[in-house]
């Protein structure tokens, strides 16, 4: 995760249009918003996160659903504490870091546990994983060839080529893999991932 991500708009700058893209009741489980808050919490322990999105504050419960919106607008918000002037680069780390809170969850090291360190299994799986975690959008998963999948995002407005790149990339952290996320995207809503690794 060390290497910069090519410039480009800063994609908390596109928010509106990620927010426009949101089908109705688009949500997320409560259990990623706690991983924001903790994460940047550990970085910028006197801001108020949800004042700094525009959000009220409120108490998050990890499996009950809330609007994919007010994610959204945490993260952009949050990535610029964790990274000021450099955004794209905070919300990869929040994405690592939303990795991590699945892992650490009960139905995380259900899923996930079960796969041990192999990263091919959890790649594989991130498809359904997407399905559980948000209630909208599409995530295709193709083996291309060993030690290659291809993830396609279909309808998907959550900073694909920043916060999601870094969900991956959080994965092969918690495998002990090295390798590399090419996203190809045309908008904030669909994206190809090549994933490869060794």
């Amino acid at each position: 995760m060390d290497e910069p991500l090519p410039p480009r708009a800063d994609p908390a700058a596109r928010l509106d249009e990620h927010l426009r893209r949101l089908p109705a009741g688009a949500s997320c489980r409560g259990l990623f918003f706690q991983g924001t808050i903790r994460h940047v919490q550990r970085i910028a322990p006197d801001v108020d996160l949800a004042r700094a999105a525009g959000l009220q504050e409120r108490r998050y419960v990890s499996f009950s659903n809330y609007p994919y919106g007010d994610f959204l607008r945490l993260n952009a918000a949050g990535a610029r504490l964790v990274k000021p002037g450099r955004t794209a680069e905070g919300l990869r780390e929040l994405g690592v870091h939303a990795y991590d809170t699945l892992l650490e969850s009960q139905i995380g090291k259900v899923v996930l546990g079960a796969f041990g360190k192999s990263f091919e299994y959890v790649v594989m799986a991130g498809a359904r994983g997407y399905a559980v975690s948000l209630s909208f959008g599409k995530v295709e998963a193709e083996r291309v060839a060993p030690q290659h999948v291809r993830y396609r995002f279909h309808e998907m407005p959550a900073f694909l080529d920043t916060f999601q790149r870094g969900v991956v990339e959080g994965a092969m952290r918690a495998c002990g893999v090295t390798g590399e996320v090419r996203v190809t995207s045309d908008d904030v809503a669909s994206a190809v991932f090549d994933i490869t690794w060794q």
